[in-house]
């Protein structure tokens, strides 16, 4: 029998195999684009930033021309290539969508939401996640948008009346207003109140599930999947995920039980789930548990709309005469008699370039969710880093002056006299091939009518110190970090611009209440009426 102590030349040749394997791994491969310089074994761990990546990745990228608009990282033996410009996205991911728009293998992900039935974090491959796109596609298209365009309209007056009745709690009414609007949409049932049930219990689950999908928050068990075999009683964090799954199962159960006894009963109301169990044969989605997931999907997409609205009042606090401006185009085109409504935004260039300065100055997804190219084994994942797309000193002037007129002066924003980036479009900040968010039409209609009605009625200024008089203004990179960047509360204060238009608030709630009707599931119509009392 052979023995390595009878024979030092192999284990010679073992060892030398095994200290190259160490040696290259973490190395980058030949034809890899640059980027930071590795170490063995671990490649740019030890510089891979823990928080706010966008940031780091941007000083590596396009803004300092270290390594350019496509560079790559090596986090042990996987390959990360991150997309830092207009340009790389087209050519990489709008080009090439069929290969492209997979998402790399999430453990965590998958064992709370089993089966690829995340629309997000779902692999392109599965029929499951197909059959689930397809859908959400139509239901959220902008035919199927207008069946709900009076709802909206009703939903953006009563934030706007919540904001006049209670002022401090501003971030929590924007909160309300996109949670119950997704939930009018999916499941037929509103939320009236900041303490609703729906609102309470989303604002309580999301967070965890983001939570779990953010680097560092558990164990590397994608670059180890080893660990997936860990016995629970040594590895806590399984414990943590069974829990998270727990609550996002008996949050969109619940959901969907109440559209099911709904339909049992006769009493169905027009909500996007009701067509969708009607029709769940033909649709290949007759899977309960894939039903439960594509309501999370929906419900899920309202935080991104929160986050925007929340980063819209703190660019209108800090930019005083960005919002003066506004306020004057929106008398001009709206008046004093009547509240703004969605056939007066398309005469709102202003408006519409106010909320385009507020998604490139402070963009809610910084970073996209990674992509993974299917048919090459090189790269294990695509970053998608909008953050350096929009501040991109090449391209645009002052990239951290809040500046909305450079979207009247060119549609995209960029400076005068250069060439753009030729990948450059409209649609950038909600992704990237067949991944572009199927919500865009709601999560824009829902920032302009928000915004409109809000600029509206309120002057919307920085907090001030009671002694001393001086203004404490928000913290504009104060911002949580993770897959959804979102201002953190902060306080406001939003004062009605006249009592005329409080009196018009009131009167035009008492009047929207019957878009409302079909979808209160909470108050009774006397308990509607006193919402109209402030």
């Amino acid at each position: 029998m052979w023995h390595f102590a009878y024979h030092p030349s192999l284990l010679l040749f073992s060892s030398t195999l095994v200290l190259c394997w160490v040696w290259r791994s973490g190395s980058r491969t030949r034809g890899s684009p640059p980027g930071p310089p590795t170490v063995p074994v671990i490649g740019n761990l030890h510089i891979f930033p823990k928080r706010h990546l966008q940031i780091k990745f941007s000083e590596w990228g396009s803004s300092s021309k270290q390594y350019g608009d496509i560079f790559s990282l090596k986090i042990f033996d996987q390959t990360v290539i991150v997309l830092n410009s207009p340009y790389s996205v087209r050519e990489v991911i709008d080009k090439r969508s069929l290969s492209c728009s997979n998402r790399p293998k999430s453990i965590i992900s998958d064992m709370i939401i089993p089966r690829g039935m995340n629309l997000g974090s779902g692999r392109f491959a599965n029929e499951t996640w197909k059959s689930l796109r397809k859908t959400t596609a139509q239901l959220l298209s902008p035919e199927n948008f207008n069946k709900f365009i009076g709802c909206q309209h009703s939903e953006a007056i009563q934030l706007a009346l919540d904001l006049a009745h209670d002022p401090e709690a501003w971030y929590f009414h924007i909160h309300r207003f996109t949670t119950s609007f997704a939930t009018t949409i999916v499941y037929g049932r509103r939320s009236p109140r900041v303490n609703s049930p729906d609102v309470a219990e989303f604002l309580h689950v999301h967070p965890q599930f983001l939570c779990a999908l953010d680097i560092g928050t558990f164990p590397p068990v994608d670059i180890f999947p080893v660990l997936r075999f860990v016995p629970e009683r040594w590895a806590p964090w399984k414990r943590a995920v069974k829990d998270i799954r727990m609550l996002h199962n008996a949050f969109y159960g619940r959901l969907l039980r109440a559209v099911e006894d709904r339909l049992k009963q006769g009493k169905g109301n027009g909500a996007f789930m009701e067509e969708i169990i009607t029709d769940a044969v033909n649709l290949g989605l007759n899977d309960r548990e894939v039903l439960m997931n594509l309501g999370a999907v929906v419900i899920q997409g309202s935080d991104t709309t929160s986050a925007a609205l929340q980063n819209i009042m703190l660019c209108l606090a800090t930019n005083p005469d960005c919002q003066t401006k506004l306020q004057e185009e929106l008398d001009q085109v709206v008046g004093g008699e009547r509240v703004p409504n969605a056939d007066d935004l398309q005469h709102l260039p202003y408006l519409k370039a106010f909320i385009e300065e507020c998604n490139r100055f402070r963009p809610v997804g910084p970073l996209g969710l990674p992509h993974e190219m299917s048919d090459d084994e090189v790269v294990d994942g695509l970053l998608f880093e909008k953050d350096g797309m929009f501040h991109d000193e090449r391209y645009f002037d002052q990239p951290e002056k809040f500046d909305p007129d450079r979207f009247l002066r060119n549609k995209f924003g960029v400076k005068e006299g250069v060439q753009d980036d030729p990948g450059r479009r409209s649609n950038l900040l909600f992704g990237g091939g067949r991944r572009v968010c199927p919500g865009i039409t709601f999560a824009r209609s829902s920032m302009e009518i928000c915004t409109a009605i809000t600029a509206w009625a309120f002057q919307i200024l920085p907090a001030m110190n009671t002694t001393t008089g001086e203004l404490i203004l928000p913290n504009l990179d104060d911002y949580t970090h993770g897959i959804t960047a979102t201002p953190k509360p902060c306080k406001l204060r939003i004062i009605p611009r006249s009592p005329q238009y409080i009196d018009i608030i009131q009167r035009s709630f008492s009047e929207a209440t019957a878009n409302f009707v079909p979808y209160e599931a909470e108050l009774d119509q006397e308990g509607i009426n006193s919402k109209c009392q402030i």
